[in-house]
């Protein structure tokens, strides 16, 4: 059997939310691999541009900093637009923006829930449809979803039903774009360590003692058989193979990047 290379040369991703944590390093991961990035930011100007330059520096590859938010279809269609006429294609797209929230189920308004689907799910369905338009045969289209979605968190209502909202699109969209060889998928990451994570971790602990980040981490790493917490470069990876050649035959599935934290319950 041949090697895995993942070698994605001459390719041009488009990753959403690129400008820091998992996004940043997706992006990263796809240009060590020879990709041309976009990296997509709302309101990350300077780390966006920072990360290009940093891209740039260690991989020669082209980078392209796009502000838009996902939330608008007219700035989604620009950021496509943009990347056609910049980098002269689109081969992968990786819908990797959205928000987090937590809230006590009595104190949730219906202007929260508005956000969180317009980002997480209507933004995600946005970015779909600007891909069908401007990807030709062989793209790649990863969506992202969350353990959330079949795990029971506390006071994670509405993200988790975002997030379980993005694993029907991902079955349906598969078939909409199977007709030009483009895969659809998604991933359903669990307890990542990126730039949000403590925050986040407290905000489920919020009911509880007050934790250290030491006691966080053990807690969320409980979940997992390996018995440790995600890192930005374990979703990437995925990313990377889900991006390549040898990963042609896979569509319209879901990969839960968790450790095994989906098996668990919170």
């Amino acid at each position: 059997m041949d090697e895995f290379t993942g070698n994605l040369e001459g390719k041009v991703a488009i990753v959403t939310g690129a400008s820091r944590g998992i996004g940043a390093t997706i992006a990263t991961t796809l240009a060590q691999h020879g990709c041309a990035v976009v990296i997509n930011y709302n309101n990350s100007a300077a780390e966006a541009k920072i990360l290009g330059k940093r891209i740039n520096k260690d991989y020669d590859v082209t980078t392209y900093a796009v502000q838009a938010d996902v939330s608008k279809p007219e700035e989604v269609a620009q950021l496509f637009e943009k990347t056609v006429k910049v980098l002269g294609r689109v081969d992968i797209v990786v819908s990797n923006a959205g928000v987090e929230h937590f809230g006590n189920l009595a104190a949730v308004q219906s202007e929260e829930i508005d956000h969180v689907f317009d980002v997480n799910v209507k933004g995600q369905f946005f970015v779909a449809q600007q891909a069908e338009k401007y990807m030709e045969e062989w793209g790649r289209l990863i969506l992202t979803s969350s353990v959330s979605a079949v795990m029971g968190v506390p006071h994670h209502t509405i993200y988790a039903a975002s997030k379980a909202a993005v694993t029907g699109m991902t079955k349906c969209l598969a078939w909409d774009f199977g007709k030009k060889n483009i895969t659809v998928n998604c991933i359903a990451a669990g307890g990542v360590k990126s730039d949000m994570y403590d925050k986040n971790a407290k905000e489920y602990m919020k009911d509880g003692d007050e934790l250290s980040v030491a006691e966080i981490d053990a807690r969320i790493s409980s979940w997992s058989p390996l018995g440790r917490v995600g890192m930005p470069e374990d979703i990437a990876g995925v990313v990377a193979l889900l991006a390549s050649d040898e990963a042609g035959w896979i569509t319209g599935q879901t990969l839960h990047v968790s450790g095994g934290a989906h098996m668990a319950t919170a």
